[in-house]
């Protein structure tokens, strides 16, 4: 009990010195060093924007971020997102419109969940997986339509951006035979994320609004919905 203590303590100031590096001041593990515009703090993973090139962002609590051009961006889900390791996606800017306001892109990914789920189940809790658990091989493909909007784009340089952005998406798995032993993770906040896994069709939409206050106070309200198999149908919040 008192190692499990320890560790949750760790993880809990390891995630808030990766949010903080993320969303409070200069975010970026760049490559090359550049001065960054807080204006752009707001262009969060999930808007439509790509990070500079050769620019570079760790969090536990978000993907893992890498600008391979200016236009594309690389992303893998690591830290608390353990279920879905090994996963790489890739996201690219196509067109900007109404002078650079409006942009439209498109994420691609492909995860390995197999792995990551072999050692999510040690942890065997309740509404998560049984230590027992036969694990199947899995091949998760994910595609993804994102549309972002600046709602302040005369805005002062110094001022961050807001910006609105929506999402529709689909998440489908190849699946090799599953035992009665692999069952459904329960748990909020991964029977959506997981539910591919199990042979469904995951449809999903989402739309959130990023913004600043005071040059260095930064959030993001989202709400996302899914569709499992065009029948069940769940509803999240996040902020």
């Amino acid at each position: 009990m008192k190692h499990k203590i320890i560790v949750g303590i760790l993880l809990f100031l390891f995630c808030g010195i990766s949010v903080s590096a993320q969303y409070y001041e200069d975010k970026d593990v760049s490559l090359e060093p550049r001065k960054v515009v807080k204006r752009f703090e707001t262009q969060t993973w999930k808007t439509a924007y790509a990070l500079p090139q050769k620019q570079l962002h760790l969090s536990l609590l978000a993907p893992i971020r890498y600008g391979l051009t200016n236009k594309i961006e690389l992303q893998s889900f690591l830290g608390l997102w353990v279920y879905k390791v090994p996963n790489i996606y890739l996201k690219k800017s196509w067109f900007h419109w109404l002078d650079g306001t409006l942009l439209i892109s498109s994420k691609h990914g492909i995860a390995y969940p197999t792995k990551g789920l072999e050692i999510f189940r040690k942890d065997d809790r309740d509404h998560t997986l049984n230590s027992d658990a036969e694990i199947p091989q899995i091949v998760t493909f994910q595609n993804e339509l994102i549309a972002s909007y600046v709602l302040n784009p005369t805005c002062n340089i110094e001022e961050p951006l807001w910006i609105v952005s929506a999402r529709l998406g689909l998440d489908v798995s190849a699946t090799s035979k599953r035992e009665a032993s692999f069952n459904r993770m329960t748990f909020f906040s991964f029977y959506n994320r997981t539910a591919s896994f199990y042979g469904d069709k995951v449809l999903y939409a989402g739309l959130q609004l990023d913004g600043g206050f005071l040059k260095r106070l930064y959030f993001n309200l989202g709400v996302d919905a899914y569709s499992i198999d065009f029948g069940y149908n769940g509803i999240e919040t996040q902020g």
